[in-house]
């Protein structure tokens, strides 16, 4: 059985962790005809070495335990944007990141790299492809972020040298190939391929319960997410709907700046913040909810959604949803057929477009028939694990020693 090198830095910690999962589930899919090595920072209070689902997953330290804040709780874009201080983090980072998973690509028979995340993981993984002792294919995916963020001179090269050098490159949506487009690079080797929703156990409709609340955002507090406009919308509706009531779950830097949002426009009886919640709890907060609200904007730095799966996991437990019009949303909302789109930043089109669904009957029926049925064949961790078993045998005769 061949064996897969993936470098992340967003994995799951412990058991129940809150950390985004989608790597370790697309590794469960690859594990089925590969054996999978996770490379993933180390972070207080996990293990190095651990079998997760049957996956090797190996932590790398790179600064005293107590220090080893860079990665998780939002990522090191975030983490950095929060604390400049953790920049002195990144060289051992990256230097940790680098040695680790050179001794494992020559202690071991590693077939394929694949990446997640341009810069550190592709980097790095385009380096050890050359300085390995053999040719080892890279696979590199980019979830949005890394790609729309990082703008700066030195930072954009980095980013073209791993797009021009990996052997192949997945982006999560048809907006981030538009992006690669606009940059100049070459994407005759770059395939769209979102990652995955578990929507045959997971992410399912519950017709047992009923709808209690009116509002979910589902999400990382930080300015990208937009909660500041979905807040500021739900006080524009207070008159009209003095009941309506938004439940936020998530945490993140942003909580007190929305906590005094929700004070100063006295919406504390129709907002309550959840904080972050265990992945496998989230499911109950679509099923209980009439419309998920999806609010994203562009922030400051150009950050942006890569493609917004928490829409995709709304629509699969049936529930109505709500997004803003940035393209990458695109790829999984059409505007009046599974869910509705509202102008991004914009409170009050947000608004209007919340008192329709909560007065047409009729329209809220036919989006929450039709919204399941949309994602089932895209998004289902079956079909996309399929197509990534497929990119990945493409990739692996490109293996070969070097002389």
């Amino acid at each position: 059985m061949q064996s897969i090198l993936v470098l992340t830095s967003t994995y799951p910690r412990w058991e129940k962790d809150t950390e985004p999962a989608f790597v370790h589930d697309l590794c469960r899919q690859l594990a089925t005809q590969y054996r999978v090595v996770v490379l993933a920072p180390h972070h207080p209070g996990t293990r190095t070495v651990e079998q997760l689902d049957g996956i090797e997953v190996r932590r790398f330290r790179y600064c005293f335990p107590f220090a080893e804040r860079l990665a998780y709780n939002g990522g090191i874009i975030t983490n950095l944007k929060n604390n400049r201080i953790k920049l002195l983090l990144v060289p051992l980072f990256f230097i940790s990141l680098f040695l680790n998973a050179w001794w494992l690509c020559r202690t071991r028979e590693i077939s394929l790299i694949h990446a997640h995340w341009v810069i550190p993981q592709g980097l790095a993984a385009v380096m050890l492809g050359r300085l390995s002792g053999r040719r080892i294919p890279v696979l590199c995916t980019s979830h949005g972020g890394d790609l729309f963020s990082l703008q700066s001179g030195i930072l954009e090269s980095l980013k073209k040298y791993v797009f021009e050098h990996a052997d192949h490159i997945t982006v999560v949506s048809s907006a981030m190939l538009q992006r690669l487009e606009t940059m100049g690079c070459n994407t005759g080797h770059v395939t769209v391929q979102s990652m995955g929703v578990d929507l045959a156990s997971r992410f399912v409709p519950d017709h047992s319960v009923s709808k209690t609340t009116d509002l979910v955002f589902v999400g990382r507090l930080v300015e990208k997410k937009g909660v500041a406009t979905l807040i500021e919308a739900v006080h524009l509706l207070r008159s009209e709907f003095p009941q309506l009531s938004l439940t936020i779950v998530g945490d993140g830097p942003d909580l007190a700046m929305l906590t005094r949002l929700v004070e100063r426009l006295n919406l504390a009886d129709r907002v309550r913040f959840l904080g972050a919640v265990p992945n496998d709890s989230i499911p109950v907060y679509y099923q209980l909810a009439r419309i998920a609200v999806v609010p994203s904007v562009v922030a400051r730095d150009g950050d942006q959604e890569g493609l917004g799966l928490v829409a995709v996991e709304a629509l699969g437990c049936g529930c109505v949803t709500l997004v803003s019009d940035l393209p990458a949303l695109r790829d999984v909302i059409e505007d009046g057929h599974n869910g509705r789109v509202f102008k991004s930043g914009d409170a009050a089109d947000l608004a209007s477009k919340i008192k329709e669904l909560l007065s047409d009957s009729g329209q809220y029926r036919a989006l929450s028939e039709h919204a399941r049925s949309s994602v089932i064949g895209r998004f289902d961790w079956t079909g996309v694990g399929t197509r990534y078993r497929s990119v990945i045998s493409d990739c692996l005769p490109l293996a070969t020693h070097s002389n």
